[in-house]
C-alpha cells in the first residue's frame, strides 16, 4: 500500500460520514463511503461482534508465558534496534502483534506509552478485528497485507485519536503470517515513509528467523511430542510413560481418576495396574519438582498448571482449519511407540481430521506432503489432480502411487 495514494483528509471526512450512516442505519455496510480495505475490515469486524469495545488485556504472568512461547521473541530485538529509537524521537509507538492480534511488545517514549494505555494500546492487549474492530495491526494479521488506518476509520471510538500503519510478518519457510509490526501515534504514523520503513524492518526480521534458533529457551510449559529423540517437557527429556500421562491429563483438564487413567494407559489392565499408575505418578512428581509451580493433584489426578502439548496445539489448528500450522505440528512418529488406548485414540482422531481437512481444502503441495508422510495413495492421487498437466513432478508421483498400491 502506498501512502502517497491516500488523501487522508478526504478519507477522514468519508469515515465520519460512514459512522453517521452506520449509526442511523441509512446505508448498508457495502454502501459506506470508506476506502475499500477499511470497508472490508468494518464488515469482518461487525460480523464477529455487535458491539465494539475496548481490548481485553493479558495478566502479567500470561503475557510472560505468551512471549516465551512465541517465535516472535527472536525478532523483537530487530525492531527495537531498527524502529524504536526513531519512533521514540517522533513520539510514536512500535508494537509487535502475534498472529491473533495480541500486542506482545509495545515501545516508545514514556509519555506516549502512558497516553496509549488509556485506550488499551499496551503490551498484552488484544487488538484483533473481532475484539476492537478496524486497526492497522488487526487488519494486517487478518489479511496478510500492509495496512494503514487513521482517525474515524477506527471502529473503536477511543482509538480515533490515533493513526497507525502495520506490515505483516511471515514465517520465511512456510509463508504463514505469524504477526505484524505496527507504528501508532499522530500523523507521522501514516506518513509516506512509514510503510517502507516497516517493510525494511520486516525483511530484516524474517531473515533473522532463517538463522538457527540458538539461545532460545525451550518453553517449560510445552510438551514436545514431535522430536525424533523422544518427548521433551521444555528442555527436559521425559519417559514415554510420563509423556503419555501428561498428554492425557492435558487433554482432560478436569482430571482423571485412577481407574480412568488405567483405562486410558493399559490395553489389558490387571489388578496391578492401579499400583503401577501410582508409582509412575510418584516418579512424575519428582520430575516436575525442577519446575516450581507445576504440580499434580490426586483424586482425581489433575494438572495444576496449563500444559501445552503438540497434540493439543494440533487439535486447535484443526478446529480453526489452519492447514499450514497443522501440517507443521504433525509428525507420524508422534508417540509412535505408545500402545496406550487413550493415546492411540487421540492420534487416530488427529490424523483422520488432518487427512480430511487437507483432502477437502489442501493445495497440491500440502496433499503431496501429507500423502508421503502417511503413505496414502488417495492423498497422492488428489495431489495429481491439483497439479498442472505440465508439472515435472507428475511422473514421480505416479510411480509412488504404483509402489504403494502394488
Amino acid at each position: 500500500m502506498s501512502a502517497s495514494a491516500i488523501d487522508w483528509s478526504n478519507a477522514s471526512r468519508r469515515a465520519q460520514e460512514a459512522r453517521e450512516l452506520l449509526s442511523s442505519q441509512d446505508a448498508g455496510l457495502s454502501e459506506l463511503p470508506l476506502r475499500n480495505d477499511v470497508r472490508e475490515s468494518w464488515k469482518r469486524s461487525l460480523a464477529q461482534t455487535a458491539l465494539v469495545q475496548g481490548p481485553s488485556v493479558l495478566s502479567g504472568d500470561r503475557l510472560r508465558l505468551t512471549r516465551e512461547r512465541s517465535e516472535l521473541q527472536r525478532i523483537w530485538p530487530v525492531f527495537e534496534k531498527l524502529l524504536v529509537p526513531a519512533a521514540t524521537d517522533a513520539n510514536l509507538l512500535v508494537a509487535l502483534a502475534d498472529a491473533g492480534g495480541t500486542l506482545l511488545w509495545v515501545a516508545g517514549s514514556n509519555s506516549a506509552l502512558s497516553q496509549a494505555e488509556g485506550v488499551g494500546f499496551m503490551a498484552g492487549a488484544d487488538w484483533a478485528e473481532e475484539t476492537v474492530g478496524t486497526s492497522a495491526p488487526g487488519m494486517a494479521v487478518a489479511t496478510g497485507e500492509g495496512s494503514q488506518v487513521s482517525g474515524a476509520e477506527h471502529l473503536y471510538e477511543r482509538a480515533q485519536q490515533y493513526s497507525c500503519s502495520a506490515v505483516p510478518i511471515r514465517n520465511p519457510r512456510t509463508g504463514q503470517v505469524i504477526g505484524a509490526v505496527d507504528l501508532t501515534g499522530g500523523p507521522d504514523a501514516i506518513a509516506m515513509h512509514s510503510m517502507p520503513l516497516l517493510q525494511a524492518a520486516v525483511m530484516a526480521a524474517e531473515t533473522q528467523l532463517l538463522l538457527p534458533g540458538a539461545g532460545v529457551v525451550a518453553d517449560p510449559d510445552y510438551l514436545d511430542l514431535g522430536r525424533p529423540d523422544g518427548a521433551h517437557l521444555g528442555s527436559q527429556a521425559i519417559s514415554l510413560r510420563h509423556a503419555e500421562i501428561l498428554t492425557l491429563l492435558a487433554q482432560h483438564r478436569d482430571g482423571l481418576s485412577s481407574a480412568q487413567l488405567v483405562d486410558e494407559l493399559f490395553e489389558r489392565p490387571d489388578s496391578a495396574a492401579e499400583g503401577t499408575v501410582r508409582a509412575e505418578m510418584v516418579r512424575l512428581r519428582k520430575v516436575l519438582t525442577s519446575s516450581p509451580g507445576r504440580s499434580l493433584t490426586s483424586r482425581p489426578y489433575r494438572l495444576q498448571w496449563e500444559l501445552q502439548t503438540t497434540l493439543g496445539r494440533l487439535r486447535r489448528a484443526l478446529e480453526k482449519g489452519d492447514i499450514e500450522s497443522a501440517l507443521q505440528l504433525y509428525t507420524p512418529g508422534m508417540l509412535e511407540r505408545s500402545q496406550a488406548p487413550g493415546i492411540l485414540a487421540l492420534r487416530y482422531r488427529a490424523e483422520a481430521a488432518l487427512r480430511e481437512l487437507v483432502m477437502d481444502r489442501g493445495s497440491a503441495q500440502q496433499l503431496l506432503n501429507l500423502g508421503r508422510q502417511l503413505e496414502d495413495s488417495n492423498l497422492l492421487r488428489a495431489a495429481l489432480r491439483e497439479l498442472p498437466p505440465s508439472s515435472p513432478a507428475r511422473s514421480l508421483i505416479v510411480a509412488e502411487i504404483q509402489e504403494l498400491e502394488a
